[in-house]
């Protein structure tokens, strides 16, 4: 009998003291979302599939990377097609940071790039950056 009763007290006391810790701990805060306004920039980008998207992967809070699958129709996947998908993006996302809560630094470059998954000649990089500053 006097080993149920050790078994329940420590139990409580076990109880009691994880209680204590969740209460006595402080919350950690999170910290803002970095890559929002980049979301809501691919959101609003239009339709993916017309201009030849596959996939956009969100690498880093200055890093974007188009998967490139192709189109209905071949001139999609022109160079200069893609380049121009970038550039129109680019203004699309300078604005979405401009209207974010983030704090962004003014001269933020931004890294995109373009990469075909079976044709490694269908690829490129434009550094994105505010012009005004």
């Amino acid at each position: 009998m006097r080993t149920n009763k050790w078994i329940i007290s420590s139990l409580a006391v076990i109880a009691l003291l994880s209680l204590s810790l969740f209460y006595i701990l402080p919350e950690e805060k999170t910290a803002p979302d970095q890559r929002q306004f980049i979301r809501a920039a691919v959101s609003n980008y239009g339709s993916l599939k017309d201009k030849g998207i596959g996939q956009v992967e969100i690498l880093s809070d200055r890093e974007v990377r188009f998967l490139i699958t192709g189109a209905s129709d071949d001139n999609a996947l022109s160079q200069e097609t893609l380049d121009g998908n970038l550039k129109s993006f680019c203004a699309l996302l300078l604005q979405e940071a401009a209207k974010s809560p983030v704090e962004i630094v003014p001269d933020a470059e931004f890294q995109l790039s373009y990469h075909h998954r079976q044709i490694a000649a269908i690829s490129g990089v434009y550094s994105c950056k505010n012009a005004q500053s």
